[in-house]
């Protein structure tokens, strides 16, 4: 086995990097572009035709396989393709290069040596033209804290040239670069003016880590309000995190900072380099680079932004399991079907008002553990001798042999028993005990993700009868523990996937069903499905003194205990899917159901004293001084702002789209980043219709108020208080806009009875003028 840092794709060939005695070293070797035939596939006439192509470099034989080396990737899909057209499937015929090579040579990820950099360029040029933005200073922070900044000496391609030659020196040390917001401006703009300023550099050599996006992903559940969701901005994310932010520095303004030289231009370096250490100190806080490290040593991915993504980490160990086994998956270029599977079972609360006394149990790793129970895999599906039975599906998997799912995710559990075990025996907070956490959690992530791969159809192990078995499954074991726990009195509040709420027991009696679930229950219900193996396992997780469902995932509960260990005053309410925790609301619609979630799980049962606050927030919203942050609105766009289509009316004018749409159609015309994932902020000025918005680096003050109540600050935290108080008059509030003041109809002349040719009275509007 060898230890590489990374690898890339260069004219045909793979390039590994490796390091030793500190010293950088790049192995060339052939890019294997391959795909595999059954043998029972492989005909003599097709063998020759094989043979005979000169699109084909090589084939042979491969266990029960031929393998097939091709000229290029073009010829390996127009070949993979007209094959399956004439009933011959191919397999792992869409395989890069780089995973073909990784799952055949068993390669290990080394740990890179890690930089942080950012940079400041002219701030005259907009976004959409960044490439012609000259560089006006970089920063670059290693992880022990060690700092170096340059800034450009002259106005000249020969300063910036000498000024980029420096940074790519010095970046010589290093294997791994990450930059806040990398992907979409640092990394593509050093590139495209260090090959316009003539300078050779191998860039592809290095791992590319934009950090924000790593941030945003591992942080989606971990934050705790939408204040850390509204923006990605390092501002943000730094006061978020760290309570600190950046300087008072005006990066719109770098090139008039630049221009002034001596005092200013050393206050961008300042600023510069404070930007690059708050990355560093993030991840100090976080350890979410290093934990995407450990998911890639664990997967065989190279940590870059490529590797962030979970499907890219689980596809390497799916590829050497099934190599292992003499399996392959079956080619898949694009989605065979856009159907959708039946998902999980999602139960509407059952009760309104405040709910108290409410058990809550979660099955352990559900879906990991349907996989391992019923040994699910796409070559376990329809075959064997000896098979179960998936719940409603009714498809059937072998359990007379190993399914490779089963196993990738059987290995995930166990290194996580490992690193769960080895934790315990250190300190807590030291590093011994960080590391062991760290891997840990990065095995339950990489565990939980073999099902995205199995169920995703942009995935090549995309299988839809093992995807939707999995929901199902996990919905009939809910279901049926909803229908014994209800048989034995309890009330049923809600359920959801993997949990479900009871109300209507004590805990004592609560422990004792879901014992009864593990021992008895359980194992019943899957050994009727003809089950080998029984991994389900349901956890008393927590229960909640109080707890108030406004709908299907949306929910606050106060806890009284969390596995076991009872609340104090200071344990934070668990608040699931209210804009409280989103970061697409406005922060007056956050802070206004902050305090009316903190009020009720406070205790308080009193709608008159939510009242009072409802009177606060909206004298507020109508008549206080709001600033951008109040009233501000940001949402991500899903795709690049070319692929929105836009609908013609028949009248030939546009249908309107969202508002961080049209926003962003304006933006783009100033030059702005609107490629998919920006984040769009946009402010309504008039919310009659239609409804008028307006970017949010245009708002000078004005906002519609009243639709600003009405839509947005009022609309979220009235469903919280209906639902605890649903017999109080909340719509009340509903309507503050004034009413329009009528315009008066027409009257004829001839029903004036007024002279004719003599004025009508002033107001009355003459019909035949």
């Amino acid at each position: 086995m060898s230890k590489f840092l990374n690898a890339y794709y260069d004219d045909r060939h793979l390039v590994f990097v490796q390091r030793g005695g500190g010293e950088v070293r790049l192995r060339r070797v052939r890019a294997p572009i391959t795909c595999f035939v059954h043998e029972r596939d492989m005909s003599r006439g097709l063998y020759r035709a094989m043979r005979d192509s000169f699109r084909v470099k090589k084939i042979a034989r491969d266990g029960l396989w031929w393998r097939i080396d091709w000229i290029d990737r073009d010829s390996r899909q127009s070949m993979c393709e007209a094959l399956h057209k004439r009933g011959v499937k191919t397999y792992e015929g869409s395989v890069s290069p780089l995973r073909r090579l990784a799952a055949d040579k068993d390669i290990e990820v080394d740990k890179p040596r890690r930089v942080y950099l950012d940079i400041e360029t002219d701030s005259r040029v907009p976004f959409s033209k960044k490439e012609d933005a000259r560089v006006l200073c970089w920063a670059l922070v290693r992880e022990d804290g060690g700092k170096v900044c340059r800034v450009l000496k002259a106005d000249t391609d020969e300063a910036e040239r000498e000024l980029l030659a420096e940074l790519w020196r010095l970046l010589g040390y290093f294997d791994q670069v990450l930059a806040w917001n990398g992907d979409r401006f640092d990394f593509p703009l050093i590139k495209e003016r260090t090959k316009r300023r003539g300078l050779e550099v191998n860039h592809k050599r290095w791992l590319w880590l934009d950090h924000l996006e790593l941030f945003r992903r591992m942080n989606m559940m971990a934050a705790e309000s939408g204040d850390e969701k509204q923006s990605m901005a390092l501002q943000n994310i730094a006061m978020a995190v760290l309570g600190e932010g950046k300087d008072d520095f005006d990066a719109s303004k770098t090139w008039e900072a630049w221009s002034a030289g001596d005092e200013q231009r050393r206050r961008m370096a300042r600023y510069c380099v404070k930007d690059t250490d708050l990355m560093r100190r993030i991840e100090e806080k976080t350890g979410y680079v290093e934990l995407l490290q450990t998911l890639c040593e664990a997967t065989g991915t190279f940590p870059d932004s490529r590797g962030i993504n979970p499907g890219a980490q689980v596809e390497n160990f799916l590829l050497r399991l099934a190599l292992e086994r003499d399996f392959h998956f079956e080619t898949r270029f694009v989605d065979p079907t856009r159907k959708k599977f039946k998902g999980a079972f999602v139960m509407e609360p059952t009760e309104r008002g405040i709910v108290k006394d409410v058990h809550v149990a979660d099955f352990k790793s559900l879906y990991p553990s349907i996989i391992l129970s019923w040994n699910m895999s796409p070559e376990t599906r329809g075959v064997g001798d000896e098979r179960c039975i998936a719940a409603l599906t009714e498809v059937e998997f072998a359990t007379d042999r190993e399914g490779i799912l089963a196993v990738a995710v059987a290995e995930m559990v166990k290194l996580r028993q490992k690193w769960k075990d080895e934790k315990k025996k250190h300190p807590p907070g030291s590093p011994a005990w960080k590391e062991a956490d760290r891997r840990s959690t990065a095995y339950k992530i990489a565990a939980n993700s073999f099902y995205g791969v199995v169920s995703s159809p942009l995935s090549r192990f995309f299988d839809r009868d093992v995807g939707q078995s999995v929901t199902q499954c996990g919905a009939w074991l809910l279901q049926q523990t909803i229908k014994v726990a209800e048989e034995r009195g309890m009330r049923v509040v809600y359920g959801d996937t993997d949990s479900l709420f009871v109300a209507g027991c004590t805990e004592h009696e609560f422990r004792v069903f879901v014992k009864w679930c593990n021992t008895e229950l359980y194992p019943k219900l899957l050994a009727a499905k003809s089950c080998k193996r029984n991994d389900i396992v349901l956890d008393y997780e927590k229960a909640f003194e109080r707890i108030v469902f406004v709908t299907a995932k949306r929910y606050a509960g106060k806890y009284s205990h969390y596995g076991g260990t009872k609340a104090t005053a200071d344990s934070k309410p668990e608040v699931k899917g209210l804009e409280f925790k989103r970061g697409d609301s406005a922060r007056l619609t956050r802070t206004f159901q902050a305090e009316v979630v903190e009020l009720l799980m406070g205790g308080c049962e009193d709608a008159d004293e939510f009242e009072k606050i409802v009177v606060e927030h909206k004298r507020r919203v109508l008549e206080g001084d709001l600033a951008l942050d109040d009233v501000v609105i940001a949402k991500r766009l899903s795709k690049p702002i070319r692929q929105y289509i836009r609908k013609r009316k028949k009248d030939g004018e546009y249908a309107r789209q969202s508002p961080h749409v049209e926003v962003a159609r304006v933006l783009e015309a100033r030059g702005h980043d609107v490629g998919e994932g920006a984040r769009i902020a946009y402010v309504c000025v008039d919310g009659r219709t239609p409804k008028t918005y307006i970017p949010a680096e245009d708002f000078n003050g004005t906002v519609d108020r009243y639709d600003l109540w009405e839509a947005l600050v009022w609309r979220a935290s009235r469903r919280v208080l209906a639902a605890a108080f649903p017999a109080h008059p909340w719509d009340v509030w509903d309507k503050v806009r004034p009413r329009q003041p009528r315009r008066a109809k027409p009257v004829p002349r001839e029903q004036m009875a007024l002279p004719w040719g003599q004025a009508p009275p002033d107001g009355v509007q003459d019909a035949g003028s």
